[in-house]
């Protein structure tokens, strides 16, 4: 019997050991995997139904870049030679964190500038946007890193580049983040050099003459900027912060140009010209936010209310010496002064929640602004006969709009999206001394239709139709003429109306990372109108039919630019 016992209870010792063991590794399993964290990286570039995603958070190209320098490698992003930023070719809108950036131009490109890229988590290409946005076309927004993580960090950028001339940048980053408070503030200053060439190429058919220009810009620009952060998360659903922004830009340029003028092949006149200019630029913007989240709802209110705040002020000169066929040589000069201060105040409201079990979202806002411009002008020197010296051009506006979008997929292959844009304008702009005025307002309706088709992981299809419209810009009603670095006087266009337009955008996806695009664009309303001729005096109190005609001028876009033909008759 004691035999027998022993095989046995040596074996259940050994089941016994192998239970053991095996709950210890089962056990010592489940504790390694209750400690696995899966990472799931973006792809560098995401195809979505209205956007396109260039996710860069954790990319190599931040190194030592910008968000300009970034912005510039964005799929389908362009840059013009007046560094206008384009997307597949058309003027775009920049928001940055959602919010519409009140910079354009070169001021933008300053601006952006002034934000290190490691500041980036992605850039978003709209492609078509919903009637969310105030925008004519495509939106691109830019959206910055929120930091979390606990304690006081921070970053200092110093960069320096040897293009055609050479550039400065430096840039130092703050982040304070204390449970549910978080700080953060941004300063940089930039010391940037550009050049920039041009050739101009005109002919006038009403009279068989012709105008050559070549230009070439050196400008250098000082740059400092701050922008402070300050966010407090009341608890798990509601946030408040304030946000102020500055930047200041002292500038300075110099610009020779040389043109020359023929009619019927035969030599007319000729000019260079050179112009030094300088300039000081303030941008001073506050915002004041407010964010209702319920994560488990998925439900979100968003209230914005700020002030922007903008003023350039510019000394150029011109100094000239023409050729003319018929006078000979002579020599003139002109002062430009200019003032500008613009005034901007809103108040902006946004909720978003999904509408039942089947994955539909609908999304409702408004936002009004009101806009109070004020555009000194001064010439001083040799001028235009029987033009204004001096006026102060005031431009006022009040505009008001509400939206409301609904998206839901069908089948789980079709993505459509409906959304309709009112938006009301209510402006007046006037002239001190030349006295012109005008009064106005309008109100429209922008429908919004997206469709999205997926074949299947490869392949899918997508159809947009937007209604948009072109508003003015303000500056683009002044009527004071100046002249331009390129030799010829421009002026905006104080009866410029809003062109609306119809837009439908096809786009066939492949793979998810290439696609084929086609857009189309109608108007009943044209930019350019027709050859027109005004009578001008050329200051010499004398008029001949022959070598002296009308200063013509064409409406391209929203200016009226002036070219005579013999161009002593300019200055």
């Amino acid at each position: 019997m004691k035999t027998i016992l022993t095989p046995i209870a040596l074996l259940a010792s050994i089941l016994t050991f192998a239970q053991t063991e095996k709950d210890t590794i089962k056990s010592t399993k489940e504790k390694e995997i209750e400690g696995v964290t899966v990472t799931v990286r973006k792809p560098t570039v995401e195809s979505k139904v209205d956007r396109t995603v260039f996710n860069v958070a954790n990319s190599s190209i931040l190194a030592g870049n910008t968000t300009w320098d970034v912005l510039r490698m964005t799929p389908l992003v362009s840059i013009d030679n007046n560094d206008a930023i384009k997307a597949e070719g058309e003027s775009v809108t920049v928001y940055i964190n959602d919010r519409k950036s009140v910079f354009t131009g070169k001021e933008l490109k300053e601006y952006l500038k002034t934000i290190p890229a490691d500041n980036l988590m992605k850039i978003e290409v709209i492609t078509s946007p919903s009637s969310r946005y105030e925008a004519t076309g495509t939106v691109i927004n830019i959206v910055l890193k929120k930091r979390d993580d606990e304690g006081l960090k921070g970053s200092v950028t110093l960069n320096n580049r040897q293009n055609t001339k050479n550039s400065q940048y430096t840039n130092f980053n703050l982040n304070y983040h204390k449970k549910n408070f978080t700080q953060t503030l941004i300063g940089s200053y930039s010391d940037n050099t550009y050049v920039q060439k041009d050739s101009s190429f005109y002919s006038w058919y009403a009279d068989n003459s012709t105008n050559q220009i070549d230009s070439y810009v050196i400008g250098r620009s000082k740059s400092p900027s701050v922008s402070s952060t300050s966010e407090y998360e009341i608890d798990a659903k509601n946030t408040v912060g304030v946000i102020l922004e500055y930047y200041q830009s002292n500038s300075i340029s110099n610009s020779e140009s040389s043109g020359s003028d023929y009619l019927n092949n035969i030599f007319k006149s000729s000019f260079d010209q050179n112009q030094n200019s300088t300039g000081l630029n303030r941008n001073l913007g506050t915002n004041i936010f407010y964010k209702w989240y319920d994560k488990e709802k998925n439900k979100i209110l968003d209230v914005n209310l700020g002030t922007n705040y903008y003023g350039q002020a510019e000394d150029s000169y011109f100094i000239r010496n023409i050729l003319s066929a018929q006078d000979g040589p002579s020599n003139q000069s002109l002062g430009v002064l200019t003032d500008t201060e613009n005034r901007n105040y809103y108040a902006k409201i946004d909720y978003t929640q999904p509408l039942g079990k089947s994955g539909a979202n609908f999304e409702v806002g408004g936002k009004i602004n009101f806009n109070n411009n004020v555009i000194p002008n001064n010439l001083y020197g040799n001028m235009l006969s029987g033009l204004s010296s001096h006026d102060v051009f005031h431009y006022e506006d009040y505009i008001a709009s509400l939206y409301a979008n609904y998206s839901r997929t069908f089948f789980k292959k079709l993505e459509t999206r409906i959304g309709l844009r009112y938006e009301y304008i209510d402006y007046k702009l006037r002239q001190d001394v030349a006295g012109a005025s005008r009064k106005d307002s309008y109100g429209t309706f922008l429908p919004n239709i997206l469709l999205k088709y997926t074949f299947s992981d490869k392949y899918d299809l997508s159809l947009t139709y937007n209604r948009n419209i072109w508003r003015p810009w303000y500056a683009e009603f002044n009527p004071f003429m100046t002249p331009n670095t390129n030799g010829i006087y421009s002026r905006g266009n104080i009866d410029l109306d809003p062109n609306p337009s119809d837009r439908l955008y096809m786009k066939l996806g492949i793979m998810k990372k290439y696609f084929i695009s086609a857009r189309y664009m109608y108007t009943d309303q044209d930019y350019w109108t027709d050859y027109l001729q005004e009578d001008i005096p050329d200051g010499t109190g004398k008029k001949d039919d022959q070598y002296h005609p009308a200063v013509q001028f064409y409406r391209k876009g929203s200016q009226i630019l002036f070219v005579c033909q013999y161009q002593s008759d300019v200055f």
